[in-house]
């Protein structure tokens, strides 16, 4: 994809099978965790995708068998993941390249840093420079300072999904984890909120290194 400017690309020589990216992301690679728990989108983000809107494509709200690719004996769940595809149906490979960086997401810092420097044109011009690529009926917001920094951290969210952004941007905006109200399975998810600033945000520092130096203090539990 030339949009790419950093990413890993998947050799021939190196299949990871279950090891790999696509194992997990993929909508058709035949493992099991696929067929059984497909990705999907929160719901609560998808409702707020414009039907106009090309990467509205990349999840279904309703899948059918006409409409999304599954591994033979997969389950269709609501607004479930199409964005990451491996050839075949279904793939036998795990082989797939993954994005590091993309041109678009040097759009979104640049949004973002305009609107926390107070320039809400400049912020809303960049934004629409990209937005106006996926979406030909996006308006220029008219948005400023933190209704205007929402919106751009919302594109954010639908165009890096699934490309491993989502962790550190709670973290650096300080922002809670909150998957209330969405398509989560209960059985599944553990948490449903976590405020900023608690210690499961922090991961333990490995018993290695603080055997090596004694003035370090573990992160809390």
């Amino acid at each position: 994809n030339p949009e790419w400017m950093w990413g890993f690309d998947h050799l021939e020589d190196q299949t990871e099978y279950f090891g790999g990216y696509h194992s997990y992301i993929s909508c058709n690679y035949n493992s099991t965790v696929i067929r059984t728990y497909p990705k999907a989108i929160n719901s609560l983000l998808y409702n707020q995708i414009s039907p106009t809107d090309v990467r509205a494509s990349m999840w279904v709200r309703t899948p059918t068998a006409a409409n999304t690719v599954i591994p033979p004996g997969g389950v269709r769940v609501p607004f479930l993941n199409q964005k990451f595809r491996l050839p075949g149906v279904p793939s036998t490979s795990a082989m797939g390249d993954v994005p590091y960086m993309r041109a678009a997401e040097m759009y979104l810092i640049e949004a973002e840093a305009k609107v926390r420097l107070g320039d809400n044109a400049g912020a809303a011009t960049v934004l629409s420079a990209l937005i106006k690529t996926r979406d030909a009926n996006y308006v220029t917001s008219t948005k400023t300072g933190t209704a205007l920094l929402d919106e751009i951290l919302l594109h954010r969210r639908i165009e890096l999904w699934g490309e491993g952004h989502r962790f550190l941007d709670l973290k650096r905006t300080n922002a809670p984890l909150n998957r209330n109200g969405a398509n989560h399975i209960a059985s599944v998810v553990l948490l449903y909120d976590v405020a900023p600033g608690d210690v499961r945000w922090e991961f333990l520092i490995p018993r290695r290194e603080i055997n090596s130096n004694t003035a370090i203090v573990q992160n809390p539990l």
